[in-house]
């Protein structure tokens, strides 16, 4: 299908911020259309998408017709980048940042970081992308969209002040940018200030707000959250903490699958336990219960043959609650390990929202 047809008919707000429009091409054919049609783009109308398909999109999803025109330049950008084509990305580029574009900003200073190691001018980019409005408000003048790449750039930019790459170390511009990011439900800003607070650097050491910073970061779907909560959380609950261990495995984390390998059969060995001695617990209420039954039945008798009637009586439930607890002391339980950021650049977002 090709990109006019499906902007026209197809597509959905929330698809607008996703990679090739969420649009999904399952085949070597597909890619190769998709891309053709960028390349017929650019020769006929400099990437523009054609009037009558970004009017009717625009209508249709009450979406702004120049940031879709923005989106569509951008997803060009990427692909002449791909193929080496820095002539006509440069073009877009300049064509894109000249409409506003915070995405195509957001491009050029990844683009700086990685092609050329320009890193001083990358912070500037990402910081003025920092700026801009984080959200586009659409037709109904109720419902927003992500204004695409700016909480990215929040987060890329509290970490390069952080880490001082391209200028000098300043921590507390740092946490002023994790703290704007935080505002946004930025997952990684969350997670990144949520360590801080557990390790006290830069701001006064509050484990209970670290652990409520991870834990929001965790439920955001951050893996890397989901790993260093459940690593805290490990001494005092670990059934609890390995359950966020095995969920940041799964989403790929390579130290929370090399834990959860070696954990997992102390866990097994907990889970065996506890199982036993919930089922010791549950025979012993049932003989506590049986023997009230018995003496009740006893003493029914006793009165029965005292009036010489007969009669039938029901034994009481009992509503008593067991008061037993099981303490399970782990001593294999690791130490609480966190993940400090790296002095590196990451673009984790495959997709663009």
């Amino acid at each position: 299908m090709q990109l006019v047809d499906w902007l026209s008919s197809h597509a959905k707000v929330e698809d607008i911020n996703k990679e090739r429009f969420g649009l999904e091409l399952k085949s070597e054919q597909e890619i190769k259309e998709w891309n053709n049609d960028i390349e017929n783009r650019y020769k006929k109308n400099q990437g523009d998408l054609n009037a009558k398909a970004l009017e009717a999109c625009s209508k249709r999803l009450g979406i702004p017709s120049n940031y879709i025109n923005n989106r569509v330049l951008c997803e060009a950008i990427n692909y002449f980048i791909s193929e080496g084509d820095t002539d006509k990305a440069d073009i877009l580029f300049a064509k894109a940042i000249g409409n506003g574009s915070s995405e195509a900003i957001y491009l050029l200073s990844l683009f700086h970081t990685q092609s050329n190691g320009n890193i001083e001018e990358s912070l500037d980019l990402y910081e003025q992308v920092s700026m801009l409005p984080p959200f586009i408000t659409l037709a109904d003048g109720v419902t927003t969209i992500p204004n695409s790449r700016v909480t990215d750039s929040i987060y890329l930019t509290a970490s390069f002040y952080f880490n001082g790459i391209g200028k000098e170390r300043d921590v507390p511009k740092a946490i002023e940018f994790y703290n704007k990011g935080i505002e946004l439900e930025n997952e990684k800003c969350i997670r990144d200030l949520g360590l801080l607070y557990i390790e006290g650097v830069g701001v006064e050491k509050d484990i209970e707000k670290g652990l409520d910073l991870l834990k929001r970061g965790s439920e955001l779907g951050d893996p890397v959250s989901k790993f260093n909560y459940g690593m805290l959380l490990f001494n005092d609950s670990p059934i609890e903490g390995f359950k966020y261990m095995q969920e940041a495995a799964d989403l790929g984390v390579e130290e929370a699958q090399n834990k959860v390998k070696f954990y997992r059969p102390t866990i097994e060995k907990i889970l065996l336990q506890s199982n036993i001695m919930v089922e010791e617990e549950l025979l012993e209420k049932q003989k506590r219960n049986n023997n009230k039954n018995n003496n009740n039945k006893k003493d029914n008798k006793n009165k029965s043959s005292t009036s010489n009637k007969s009669s039938t009586s029901s034994s009481p439930s009992s509503n008593k609650k067991s008061n037993d607890f099981v303490i399970i002391k782990e001593s294999e339980a690791p130490k609480n390990i966190v993940e400090k950021p790296k002095n590196r650049i990451v673009d984790d977002c495959e997709d663009v929202d």
